[in-house]
């Protein structure tokens, strides 16, 4: 049996810590000591604030983005190798609390059904701690097909816009980042963004369609807000229907458009419920609306390529490496402070300390 530390969300809005153990090991799973979690931090404090099905589950066990490296087999274990560093989603967690799901924790039990992923060889774990949240944003973007040259309007740049938002300019994307947050907007400059246009502006939709020719070809929408979902019905590029002479009304041939239309991605829950108007809120002909539901493997494998290949770098996404043992102030500054602190990342290295294995 393995004695763990995990941080715990004890309640609404309170965040501490708990030991407990984790059930023996099966002959097809791994145990695997935390390196570094990072803090999806739109879901987690959601989770924190009794959402997404966390009421009448507290206390729990948050987080989802793990790094780590096996340490012990189970014997039916194939593929793996002990000391491989693993980007991982347990779903094995301790008994006797719940998991939302179990990511903030010093050891896991990770299952040949988890569909772990070996690092890069001598790949730096810090850098992939984010690959599962990034994966979220490039499933998105490989949805719309973005095209060189194209103009896409990220709203909202929390960690799945930022990574929409780098994704698509390294596709050769115009990119607008929109936000309530200045330092988040500054932020992401570093991600090749075109422009960047503050979200309380009056004439918001107005200065974003300034930067573009008609409307936006894609507009990611990663608010979670109904006034960014709004907004981003106002951005896409309208069906241009056109008088060749002041008398004469003309109607494009439906066949250049339907492999052109533009695209929303909606990359975030909502607390609210949507409306949406097509004829009314979106007046075109035709737009793709797109919202992708998780993220797959293939998705993870991609999102660890293109750290590796440095399509991104992973540390334009890191705002702040503290010890777990910091996660009560840090979860609060996320909730609190969204302006002031952009990203997290728990470093488990001292976890170890004072901890029995007896298998």
């Amino acid at each position: 049996m393995t004695t763990i530390h995990a941080i715990v969300f004890e309640q609404e809005n309170t965040v501490g810590f708990g030991t407990f153990t984790l059930p023996a090991m099966k002959p097809d799973q791994m145990l695997v000591k935390t390196r570094y979690t990072f803090v999806s931090s739109g879901t987690e404090t959601r989770v924190l604030g009794g959402h997404y099905g966390a009421a009448g589950k507290f206390p729990l066990i948050p987080g989802y983005a793990a790094v780590g490296e096996v340490v012990e087999m189970g014997e039916d274990v194939k593929g793996y190798r002990v000391g491989d560093y693993l980007s991982y989603n347990s779903q094995n967690g301790p008994a006797g609390i719940h998991s939302q799901w179990g990511g903030q924790a010093s050891f896991h039990l990770v299952g040949m059904g988890d569909k772990a992923i070996v690092l890069p060889k001598g790949a730096d774990p810090l850098d992939y701690v984010a690959s599962p949240v990034a994966a979220i944003s490039l499933r998105g973007v490989m949805a719309a097909q973005p095209q060189p040259h194209e103009c896409a309007v990220v709203i909202g740049q929390g960690a799945i816009g930022a990574f929409s938002a780098g994704f698509l300019a390294s596709k050769g994307c115009r990119v607008i980042a929109v936000d309530l947050s200045e330092s988040r907007l500054q932020r992401s400059y570093s991600y090749g963004v075109h422009a960047c246009v503050q979200a309380a502006d009056p004439d918001v939709a107005e200065r974003i369609l300034a930067y573009c020719d008609g409307g936006a070809n894609i507009v990611v929408e990663a608010s979670g807000s109904k006034q960014g979902a709004a907004l981003a019905h106002k951005l896409i590029r309208r069906t241009p229907n056109t008088y060749r002479d002041p008398n004469t009304y003309y109607v494009n041939p439906m066949s250049g458009l339907v492999n052109h239309w533009p695209r929303i991605v909606y990359q975030a829950n909502y607390l609210d419920r949507l409306s949406l108007d097509p004829r009314l809120d979106l007046n075109s002909e035709g737009v793709l609306l797109l919202m992708p539901g998780d993220r797959g493997l293939e998705d993870r494998l991609n999102a660890v390529e293109a750290i590796r290949s440095r399509l991104i770098d992973p540390r334009h996404y890191i705002d702040r490496v503290v010890s777990y043992r910091e996660a009560p102030l840090s979860y609060e500054q996320l909730r609190l402070q969204p302006d002031q602190v952009f990203s997290v990342v728990f470093d488990w290295s001292e976890s170890g300390e004072g901890l029995s294995m007896n298998r």
